[in-house]
């Protein structure tokens, strides 16, 4: 433990290692990798159902590409909500409100990696997939981030910008979207609103402080957003049964249905907890769900079209 804590202290104390975490801390690491994870699992799918697969230098120049893209689009919302992270606990040791970084340097990571994210799509991959990039990001720069700030709606532009990797590994693998790529889309953005109104509540009064318009700071109560749980939680249940079609027998179908509708029951009932008493327990417990629903599910995809 006191080693632990001589490195740290170490860090903190060198400016050069404080500027290269900063760095890092820009690109969400957490949410990119994650991302990274769908746009794989997007392009694997579509390519075994066409028959085909993804070479590998395409393959890797894409996960660059995506990366980059990502990472660009994290930094510019940090960029963007400078202001409004100095105002909350959880986001005011952030590289621009911590002032570990100038607005300048920031701005410039995310335009040198934007550049660079587009140039591997465009030069390793296909048009199709950087212009599918080029749109997630403006979607996610330029309209959801600024949208914090006006409208509870945000949350739908959001989960759609959170879900186009999908789009993204589709294109890279087989130049289109086929059904269960579709069907993998909607299944990611209904899958967001639970998940974020969870995070939504756990936040709501740092929200509040920093001027974001979510749901439960325009209605603290938690009714519309416990509301809103349950509905795109039924959604997902729905959505969530589409690949069936694409399988090849009736075991896979039959299978594949029954896992498909206990994961999103699972997922389903912390949501009505959540609407029925609005605390942080049952918050807490939808948003655990939440984080095992998703890669059981990409996994039952895999296995079920893949096997």
């Amino acid at each position: 433990m006191s080693t632990l804590i001589s490195k740290t202290e170490e860090h903190l104390s060198n400016p050069a290692v404080s500027r290269r975490q900063a760095y890092v801390e820009l690109t969400k690491l957490r949410i990119s990798v994650m991302v990274l994870f769908t746009f794989a699992v997007a392009a694997l799918l579509s390519a075994s159902l066409a028959g085909t697969s993804i070479g590998l230098a395409t393959f890797c120049c894409a996960l660059m590409g995506m990366l980059s893209i990502a990472s660009s689009g994290n930094a510019m919302n940090m960029y963007i909500e400078r202001y409004s992270d100095s105002l909350m606990a959880r986001t005011k040791g952030r590289p621009l409100p911590a002032q570990r970084l100038s607005s300048t340097e920031v701005a410039t990571f995310g335009a040198v990696s934007f550049g660079v994210g587009v140039a591997f799509l465009i030069a390793g991959v296909n048009w199709q997939t950087a212009l599918c990039g080029v749109a997630n990001w403006i979607l996610y720069v330029f309209i959801y981030t600024p949208l914090k700030r006006r409208t509870p709606w945000n949350t739908e532009i959001g989960s759609i910008a959170g879900a186009m990797p999908v789009m993204m590994g589709c294109l890279a693998a087989i130049e289109t979207v086929d059904l269960v790529g579709w069907a993998f889309f909607w299944v990611l953005v209904l899958w967001q609103f639970p998940h974020f109104m969870a995070i939504a509540w756990k936040y709501r009064h740092q929200y509040r402080d920093g001027g974001l318009k979510m749901i439960t700071v325009t209605d603290p109560t938690g009714y519309s957003a416990g509301r809103k749980s349950v509905v795109t939680g039924v959604l997902l249940i729905l959505v969530s049964l589409l690949p069936v079609v694409a399988l090849p027998t009736l075991v896979h179908k039959i299978l594949f249905g029954l896992i498909a509708t206990a994961l999103g029951i699972y997922y389903l009932k912390p949501a009505i907890r959540f609407w029925q008493t609005p605390k942080d327990e049952t918050a807490r417990s939808l948003m655990l769900a939440s984080l095992v629903y998703l890669p059981l599910y990409m996994m039952l995809l895999l296995a079920g079209c893949l096997i």
